[in-house]
């Protein structure tokens, strides 16, 4: 793609170019969805939401994972309203009690040999989607034949140590963000390492675009720190490569990368201290949320919402609705980039929105060119 070439304007403010996206990149799209810890028991479920799909895990009667799109086959019910649960041995839907084995199978329904005397319960099953499994983390694709392998290869070998289920680690609770900006440009910001030393200059302190880069994975991407010449996984600033009684086991060990963006939603940051899973789930032009999930050392903070600024004790969502002072006296840099993603939202909501150029380099903001090509090559 020629440099300067963009996403238009309209990708970020149109109901039309949203639904485009829905179908084109979501229906065919890897979601996290959870670890393979979330599921203990037969019937444990969870759902997620990926372009025009309602999807589910559950765990069958073999302890096995499956991935089935959450309709009856019968009027198209979403089945499963809960983001996580138990169904008992059966997926039964609400609207005629049409009901499914664990493994998907059609069972029975009402009235069978009055109503539907000629159906073929073998063909009526659930939808299947496709699963795959990555270092526990379980992800979910709309279209069945889609190829996880292929999907995730690039990273193998550049992957974090992480083990989410040593004795010393614990996950807190999940935060949920409510972002009033499109799921790219929080993307792009997150990809943006030209911002590191000015927005976060109080918070992260860099690095400057020289000393970080963005490494290509397929269409993922990794960034490191290198203010030394060498690639670590945090800035000199909050750096404890040594490791310390607050570093976590299985982490110590350098060698992996900071953030890992694995296209299209899904955030991953490892550190020493802990590893966060930061979901996007795009609801409207200009609009997302994002499910944040973090397994952290037992000593810390098994609650860290109420220390976030705009957090509601009554939704449980955090939201600059609920800010009461200035982002960037907050001293939390997540903070920050809402603001400065709802900002620029703002901003590109105007007609008078032009696109300027990107700073060069892989440190800088070649990587949003690189995400723009990603997602351009995917519709």
């Amino acid at each position: 793609m020629p440099r300067n070439t963009r996403l238009p304007r309209e990708s970020y403010v149109t109901q039309e170019w949203f639904e485009h996206e829905r179908k084109t990149i979501f229906d065919n799209a890897w979601a996290f969805i959870g670890v393979s810890g979330d599921f203990g028991t037969s019937g444990d479920y969870q759902t997620v939401r990926s372009g025009t799909s309602s999807m589910m895990v559950i765990a069958g009667n073999d302890d096995e994972l499956k991935a089935f799109h959450n309709l009856c086959r019968h009027r198209g019910t979403e089945l499963l309203d809960e983001e996580k649960g138990n169904v008992s041995g059966a997926i039964v839907c609400p609207y005629h009690r049409w009901t499914y084995g664990l493994d998907g199978a059609l069972r029975g329904l009402p009235k069978r040999s009055i109503c539907f005397p000629d159906i073929d319960l073998n063909a009526m099953g659930l939808k299947p989607a496709a699963i795959g499994i990555y270092k526990d983390l379980i992800f979910i694709n709309p279209n069945p034949d889609a190829d996880f392998d292929k999907w995730i290869e690039p990273l193998l070998g550049k992957e974090w140590p992480h083990d989410l289920f040593a004795s010393d680690v614990k996950e807190s609770v999940p935060l949920i963000y409510d972002l009033k900006c499109d799921w790219k440009i929080f993307v792009e910001n997150a990809l943006d390492g030209y911002h590191l030393a000015y927005l976060h200059k109080n918070t992260l302190g860099g690095p400057l675009p020289e000393h970080n880069i963005w490494e290509r994975a397929g269409d993922h991407l990794i960034w490191y720190a290198t203010e030394d010449g060498a690639r670590h996984r945090l800035p000199m600033t909050a750096r404890n490569e040594a490791g310390t009684s607050g570093t976590i086991e299985s982490a110590k060990t350098p060698g992996y990368g900071g953030v890992y963006y694995l296209f299209p939603l899904t955030l991953i940051v490892p550190t020493p201290y802990g590893l966060s899973i930061s979901m996007l789930h795009p609801s409207a032009p200009g609009r997302c949320r994002m499910t944040v999930r973090n397994w952290v050392g037992p000593w810390q903070s098994k609650d860290e919402r109420k220390y976030i600024q705009g957090f509601n004790g009554d939704t449980g969502i955090i939201s600059s609705d609920n800010w009461t002072k200035h982002p960037l006296e907050c001293g939390d840099f997540q903070t920050e980039d809402v603001w400065i993603c709802e900002k620029l939202q703002r901003g590109m909501e105007s007609s008078a929105y032009e696109h300027g150029p990107l700073a060069k380099g892989a440190g800088a903001e070649d990587p949003i060119e690189w995400f723009h090509e990603t997602l351009l090559s995917n519709t």
